[in-house]
């Protein structure tokens, strides 16, 4: 039997964007905490095993996640999701645009 693969927050974010009362349902079920955003990356060993995760919190998802994959692969572990989001430096939690 294989072993389970990993699901990143990133991958769930994204299989439940286009169904949000499923998704409520999760987080109702679960008194709030399943939270399906990037920002929690699962910390793997050599032989691609999970062995814990790291979760960062306090800038937009995506740079959250950036930050959690450079602590992880800085500390000599493999990560899931492998590398960050492609556009993760043009997010930004401000409604201001920048480019003014």
């Amino acid at each position: 039997m294989l072993p389970p693969q990993p699901f990143d927050c990133r991958l769930i974010r994204d299989r439940l964007d286009q169904r949000p009362a499923f998704q409520n349902a999760l987080a109702a079920a679960s008194d709030g905490k399943f939270i399906p955003v990037p920002g929690g990356v699962l910390v793997l060993d050599s032989e691609g095993h999970t062995i814990g995760s790291v979760g960062i919190s306090g800038d937009s998802s995506e740079k959250d996640e950036y930050c959690a994959i450079q602590g992880i692969r800085t500390a000599g572990y493999a990560c899931e999701p492998e590398e960050p989001h492609p556009n993760w430096q043009d997010t930004s939690l401000s409604d201001k645009n920048t480019d003014d």
